[in-house]
């Protein structure tokens, strides 16, 4: 199945923002006979609650292009509140598949992407149902965060209400404080400590919006009776898909062309110190620059002893090109479908 391709984007994309112009358009979509004037005219109370939509990577416009492949994905965002995250799905025209696979796209890209469609849209016309998802890019200064070599961020401990009052101040509010005495100046510092538990948290609701995005579209697969998903992540992708807690019961780990963060290669030996059976799929580019990586992740794979770890080293040009998707998607498949059992103890 040959995809067309949208245009790719930059190594460097701007964040994605929401925007009321994209929310109005996804409320178009979704009532297109809806007169204004009566919306305005009912009472708040009245009005249907509406989850919001995850926009800013052209939402829109992939739906009305892959009007037979977009699928919504429910989310339940950071605050609780339910969020719609597009998704396409290309599934095999002639033979029933029983093996999906989740296709998380390279940073900055969408799901739409033109590596990311003709990659899924190859294994489906191999007999596998794929599910591709976009990743926004982290905003700049979350970004530089994330390239550092420091502990990855873990979600805070419920504090209790009694509790609360004694326990230590946040940075911000210590900061607050300072500029509310005598010293109308916070301490340089401070601001500079604020700023980095700023972004610590953002680094952490943003991890975990990606793997709520992931496991939405698992979820999703299993309820169409795939017996077993795959997860693939690209480029960047890659850091999310080993995180994912849900990893253990999935049918293996695909890093294609990966691109580690330094703080998420240097725990990888602890993802699987409890799946070392998982099956995992390291798909490198045998030219570059990141060939050191590759070999870091290679001596880890074999200290932990994952049984079923394999490399292959294959030719590409990086960023991957939409005309790569058919080669790589044939390795895939027969990966998948090979009869790779552990060895006998």
């Amino acid at each position: 199945m040959s995809a067309p391709s949208l245009t790719q984007a930059q190594d460097e994309p701007a964040d994605a923002v929401q925007t009321r112009d994209d929310v109005a358009a996804a409320d178009e979509a979704a009532e297109p006979n809806s007169n204004p004037d009566d919306k305005a005219a009912q009472p708040a109370d009245d009005r249907p609650q509406r989850a919001s939509v995850v926009t800013g990577q052209g939402t829109m416009a992939l739906q009305q292009q892959w009007p037979q492949s977009a699928v919504w994905l429910e989310v339940d965002g950071a605050d609780g509140t339910p969020t719609s995250v597009l998704s396409l799905v290309f599934t095999p025209l002639k033979n029933a598949a029983t093996i999906a696979v989740v296709v998380l796209a390279d940073e900055g890209h969408n799901a739409g992407e033109g590596f990311v469609t003709a990659f899924a849209g190859s294994l489906a016309d191999r007999g596998l149902a794929a599910l591709t998802l976009g990743l926004r890019a982290p905003a700049g200064g979350l970004k530089q965060v994330m390239e550092r070599e420091l502990p990855l961020p873990e979600a805070s401990p419920a504090v209790s209400a009694a509790d609360e009052a004694q326990a230590p101040q946040p940075v911000a509010a210590q900061v607050a404080g300072t500029s509310s005495n005598a010293n109308p100046d916070p301490d340089p510092m401070l601001i500079d400590v604020m700023a980095g538990t700023e972004l610590f948290e953002a680094e952490l609701q943003y991890r975990q919006e990606v793997a709520a995005q992931l496991r939405a579209a698992v979820g999703y697969l299993k309820r169409e009776g795939y017996q077993k998903v795959v997860i693939v992540g690209v480029g960047r992708g890659a850091n999310f898909a080993t995180a994912l807690p849900e990893l253990a019961d999935s049918a293996g780990l695909v890093w294609l062309l990966p691109r580690f963060y330094p703080r998420d290669l240097n725990v990888l030996a602890e993802r699987f110190t409890e799946t070392p059976r998982l099956r995992v799929l390291d798909v490198q580019a045998a030219l570059g620059n990141r060939s050191q990586s590759a070999m870091q992740r290679t001596t880890v794979m074999n200290q932990v002893e994952v049984a079923q770890y394999q490399r292959q080293r294959v030719t590409v040009q990086e960023p991957v090109q939409a005309r790569q998707g058919d080669a790589l998607a044939s390795r895939l498949a027969a990966w998948i479908k090979a009869d790779n059992k552990p060895d006998m103890d």
